[in-house]
């Protein structure tokens, strides 16, 4: 029964029109909308070079350097480990 009235309700409030001056416009409004022109021309400039992003600019690098130093001290270890194990006879 509640679930019904709610129903009801929701489609009187939805169903009934607003007042009667809602839909039209005001003289301020109409004659903004009988202007063709816009009120500031803005021109259009040649595009700027775009900075990259922080990121980009600082953390990219960053990674880099740190990727070839994890590859470089890898391979220093190895070398390192793999000489403690054999040795070289000539």
């Amino acid at each position: 029964m509640r679930r019904l009235i709610v129903v009801i309700l929701a489609f009187l409030t939805l169903a009934v029109p607003g007042p009667a001056g809602a839909g039209t416009l005001g003289p301020v409004l109409q004659q903004a909308q009988d202007v063709e022109q816009p009120a500031v021309v803005i021109e259009e400039n040649e595009e700027a070079p775009k900075e990259l992003a922080w990121t980009f600019r600082f953390l990219v690098p960053i990674l880099w350097l740190l990727t070839a130093l994890l590859v470089v001290g890898t391979v220093f270890s190895y070398r390192r480990r793999l000489k403690k194990r054999f040795r070289v006879t000539s």
